[in-house]
């Protein structure tokens, strides 16, 4: 049997040994496929098969990481987020229990797996029953929920997460400004501001790890300060804080007049960031940037963190001794940028 012959409507997980190669579903069936496949497939690929026969990679075999997509959906409408409106208002497709499978199925030696959405929170308590088989089925991964942080504004509903806080699990919510009136102006949602903070508070109280993303922007290049100082003031638990580049599409390319800084522009200010993080006893940390933008001395807290499929590096990136070490440029991004790649010497 050929991959794309196999029964619609379930996940496979493929499995290679030898010569053989098979595919196995949550309930155990187990069937054989067409040696040729296996030019196309890895072994630990979860795979979906459509309605038309095309076959989806959920996740590669290959990979120490895995994604757990909840939903395109979202609560909030940031104005730099790489989704478009019509994107997150799209019919949400994927139940409880797809999700569920999807989980049996993922290798039990992962290193990381990231939970996120659209806001996977939309989602409910049955968050709360995928994090909870997450566990069960991958050993040591740390397991990061990225969400905007507004659902734990509801202490009945936090409350339900404090069982994983011996556990690997981190929390990562995004803070737009270091007030509420341009928070809330950037995450497009009156009161997100106030929210989201009584959300932070309430993860700490029951003992759950929270880091703090800060998508750096036209908008809020300026106040990268005063984000760090209130973090600093209100949450002195906040461990660390990632500083992110844009990914232009979505509503990021939308807005790009109101929103895109240029990698040079934005040196200084990240910089002037990572020295305060320092300053207020925080740990800072850059992805979605060249390394090259960097002096030396910050390379340290620097994060290769693009997307496999999305990175993209420039013609003279290809004589850059670093380049493993990079992160490179989102496939987007790059298109919208006049930065010049340094190969460093």
């Amino acid at each position: 049997m050929k991959a794309d012959q196999l029964r619609s409507g379930t996940l496979w997980k493929i499995i290679i040994h030898e010569n053989d190669i098979s595919a196995q579903n949550s309930d155990g069936e187990r069937v054989a496929i067409d040696g040729t496949d296996a030019l196309d497939l890895s072994h630990g690929d979860i795979i979906e098969v459509l309605t038309d026969n095309r076959v989806v990679r959920l996740h590669n075999g290959k990979s120490s990481s895995a994604l757990i997509y909840i939903t395109n959906q979202c609560n909030s409408n940031c104005i730099m987020c790489p989704d478009s409106e019509t994107a997150r208002q799209k019919q949400n497709t994927i139940t409880k229990q797809f999700l569920l499978d999807y989980v049996s199925l993922l290798p039990s030696d992962l290193l990381h797996i990231d939970i996120t959405g659209g806001e996977p929170t939309l989602l409910k308590e049955g968050l709360v029953e995928v994090i909870a088989s997450t566990f069960k089925v991958v050993e040591t991964a740390e397991v990061q929920v990225l969400t905007n942080g507004r659902s734990f504004a509801d202490e009945k509903y936090t409350m339900q997460f404090e069982p994983f806080s011996k556990n690997r699990l981190y929390i990562e919510i995004p803070i737009h400004a270091g007030e509420g009136k341009l928070h809330d102006k950037i995450a497009g949602i009156r009161g997100a501001f106030d929210q989201t903070c009584k959300g932070i508070k309430l993860l700490q109280r029951y003992k759950i790890p929270v880091g703090i993303r800060v998508v750096v922007q036209k908008l809020n290049i300026w106040h990268l300060t005063d984000i760090i100082d209130m973090i600093a003031n209100h949450y002195p638990n906040i461990m660390y804080i990632d500083f992110l580049g844009l990914e232009v599409m979505g509503n990021a390319f939308k807005n790009k007049d109101d929103v895109w800084i240029e990698f040079d522009d934005v040196k200084h200010f990240l910089e002037n960031a990572v020295e305060h993080c320092l300053y207020r006893g925080i740990e800072p940390r850059l992805f979605n940037y060249p390394l090259c933008l960097f002096e030396k001395k910050y390379w340290y807290c620097y994060k290769n963190s693009i997307t496999d499929h999305k990175i993209r590096y420039m013609d003279a990136c290809e004589t850059c001794p670093m380049i493993n070490r990079c992160g490179g440029f989102f496939s987007t991004t790059i298109h919208n940028t006049t930065f010049q790649a340094r190969p460093i010497k």
